[in-house]
């Protein structure tokens, strides 16, 4: 396992806090990690905020190479994401080796796709004043940023659908902020991705404030994170109890935003038994 700072990365700059958290390793020693509140949740959403317009305006040229190159700061982490994800997770390193490969590849997949700009769809229905009985307004429809973006990591999934995965990469792409609260399963695999994301946004010269990292083992992260009146969508993958608690948080809002969710659950099977009475040895394999 590689040693780790254990700190939160608010707008480019890397911060400690009175409070911490102890990491609980498949394998190896635990160690303490910064836990965010809800002070650190406003300062780094206020960063992205104060960014927004900026990024929002870069072109897609810019906001792709700026996803090339996380994907390639990433690989130049390899050994170490792999190292620390196995230490962290206990999960195969050909396991975590492949989903590195599956996360940078969703990186260079929305800089394709905003490359080619397929995607963009703008159209206009002219004003009709003289239309009987009522006249027709102008109207005019495009695709715009949102704003900052909130994203939780995934507890089994700690590089494709965590740090920089595909909620964070698709919103970059469309120009949104993100501000990421990290899983405390695998808190070390997601400052090294952070680090990784950080390096990128210094090589292409994007503001710092695009992207925040935050640490936390308490739900008080999460909660301050989505009912911050700056946060304009959600990303969450994970447990159906914590994404229906975030969606009615999202939904409550005095400005509810959407809530993008992969759900888990537990799916029941019904075996009848007319079923189990005519192949019940091959239903058992």
């Amino acid at each position: 396992m590689i040693e780790t700072h254990g700190q939160h990365l608010i707008a480019g700059e890397w911060q400690g806090g009175a409070a911490t958290f102890r990491s609980t390793p498949a394998t190896g020693e635990g160690r303490d990690y910064a836990s965010g509140d809800a002070d650190l949740v406003d300062r780094a959403v206020r960063a992205a905020e104060a960014v927004f317009a900026d990024f929002a305006a870069t072109s897609r040229t810019e906001r792709a190479a700026f996803l090339d190159a996380i994907a390639d700061q990433i690989e130049a982490r390899a050994e170490a994401l792999t190292a620390t994800g196995h230490a962290e997770t206990g999960l195969p390193e050909a396991r975590l080796q492949g989903e590195r490969g599956r996360t940078t590849g969703q990186l260079r997949l929305f800089a394709d796709h905003i490359r080619a700009g397929d995607y963009l769809d703008r159209r206009h229905d002219a004003a009709l004043p003289d239309r009987a009985p009522l006249p027709r307004p102008d109207l005019r429809m495009i695709q715009r940023p949102i704003g900052p973006v909130a994203v939780f990591g995934a507890s089994n999934f700690p590089l494709a659908f965590s740090t920089a995965g595909g909620d964070t990469a698709s919103a970059l792409a469309a120009g949104c902020p993100v501000v990421v609260k990290g899983h405390p399963a695998h808190p070390g695999t997601g400052q090294i991705v952070a680090e990784a994301i950080d390096a990128a946004i210094r090589q292409t010269g994007m503001p710092a404030g695009v992207f925040s990292f935050i640490h936390g083992d308490t739900h008080e992260v999460g909660q301050a994170l989505v009912t911050h009146p700056l946060i304009k969508a959600v990303g969450f993958t994970g447990s159906l109890r914590g994404g229906k608690a975030l969606f009615d948080l999202c939904a409550a809002r005095p400005e509810p935003i959407p809530f993008f969710g992969e759900l888990g659950s537990i799916n029941p099977c019904f075996l009848l038994p007319a079923a189990l009475a005519a192949r019940g040895d091959q239903i058992a394999q």
